[in-house]
């Protein structure tokens, strides 16, 4: 299993989803940690906040892929949807009224029915907005399986090697 860098491990995630959009998985926890599982492929990431607008991390492609994205359910696949500037009016209103449940799931399933399309397509003159996910929140997702805890691991030290080398003087303070 080869770690690379987030940036690169991300341009393999979209090349993937813009090949096939349909049936990601994406599931992350508050603790850096996200699995992204698409028809394919599945990858592992960690990432460490450096300020509020900065991150750093790494990622690995996983062999159980397939076997965590059944564990992750067969709710609406992840991905992105352009939604018209009508759509896009409703779903505002809808979400300040505060009293229109039965409505707003109707609008969600309405969203997640319209099939998630390639990045370079979000673009054209009819979408009103884009609308991302869902993902999924879990408590944390080293403990999801044994293999997902000693990638974790490995996951770590990489993480930490790459704080090191590029913020020499920062991680100075920690040792």
């Amino acid at each position: 299993m080869e770690i690379k860098t987030i940036e690169e491990t991300l341009k393999e995630i979209f090349e993937g989803y813009n090949r096939r959009p349909k049936s990601w998985r994406i599931a992350s926890d508050f603790r850096g940690n996200s699995l992204v599982i698409g028809p394919d492929d599945g990858y592992r990431l960690k990432t460490m906040m450096i300020n509020p607008y900065e991150n750093i991390g790494v990622g690995a492609r996983i062999d159980d892929g397939e076997e965590l994205g059944r564990s992750m359910g067969e709710n609406a696949p992840c991905g992105f949807r352009p939604i018209d500037a009508d759509m896009t009016q409703s779903v505002l209103s809808l979400m300040s009224n505060s009293q229109a449940d039965a409505e707003k799931r109707e609008m969600i399933r309405r969203v997640l029915a319209i099939d998630p399309v390639p990045t370079w397509s979000l673009g054209g003159d009819r979408t009103g907005a884009v609308v991302g996910g869902p993902f999924i929140a879990h408590p944390d997702l080293r403990m999801v399986s044994k293999k997902q805890s000693e990638l974790d691991q490995k996951l770590e030290l990489e993480l930490n090697r790459l704080f090191c080398a590029r913020y020499p003087m920062r991680a100075s303070a920690y040792r």
